[in-house]
């Protein structure tokens, strides 16, 4: 994003407004590790790279995502947020190495809520070549108790000084332990209250019933 162009921050804001106005809030776990870094997700939802943006923005990070070819060329203007082609690695590690975080979705493409499939090795390759920290960065987006969806975003690094190959399965295995884990929690837990050990990093849109809950107090009809 450049810096000098109002159309960036223009973008942004409406990218987190955007998050702020479909969600009901995102919860994390973990953190995204200081200094340059690679954040690896799983791609299982239409709102990722929006929770990406969001919570990089709210870090006071400068983000810089990845997106194929046939994407870039659909949406230009997405530029104007810190998106580039996979044809332009060269220019990403230099992002990273100026204090951006990278944003990968190794999965290669959007794909139905459940394990990781097999990830490419751009994620374990760009750590290495930054050189960054490589963060796994699991999401889930889920309809729960509420009007609207939840997102839970769990942080989990990797060590990133082997082989490629052996950390790209590394990372794989850590994103599919901590979806599972999302998983199991929201199974158990009572869906009208946010999953245990989660922190909320953004409030969203409150249900109905929340806002008419929170004007009973405030207007004048009988409360019985």
């Amino acid at each position: 994003m450049n810096k000098t162009d109002p159309r960036g921050p223009a973008m942004l804001a409406a990218l987190r407004l955007t998050v702020r106005g479909g969600l009901a809030g995102v919860w994390v776990r973990g953190r995204l590790p200081a200094g340059p870094a690679v954040w690896a997700a799983n791609h299982h939802s239409w709102w990722d790279p929006f929770i990406a943006g969001e919570l990089i923005a709210g870090a006071g990070s400068r983000m810089v995502l990845l997106a194929d070819v046939a994407n870039m060329r659909r949406y230009r203007f997405a530029r104007h947020v810190g998106v580039v082609s996979a044809g332009e690695l060269r220019h990403a590690l230099a992002a990273v190495g100026s204090g951006a975080v990278l944003v990968i979705y190794p999965e290669g493409r959007l794909l139905p809520a459940g394990a990781p499939a097999p990830l490419a090795p751009g994620a374990a390759w760009a750590a290495a070549r930054a050189p960054a920290r490589l963060c796994s960065v699991a999401v889930r987006v889920t309809m729960r108790g509420g009007q609207y969806p939840e997102a839970y975003v769990v942080f989990s690094e990797v060590d990133a000084a082997e082989p490629v190959a052996e950390v790209t399965e590394r990372l794989r295995e850590r994103l599919g332990e901590d979806l599972r884990d999302v998983d199991r929690l929201s199974t158990d837990a009572d869906p009208r209250q946010p999953l245990p050990g989660f922190t909320r990093v953004m409030r969203g849109r409150r249900s109905w019933d929340e806002r008419v809950d929170a004007a009973r107090g405030l207007l004048p009809w009988p409360r019985r």
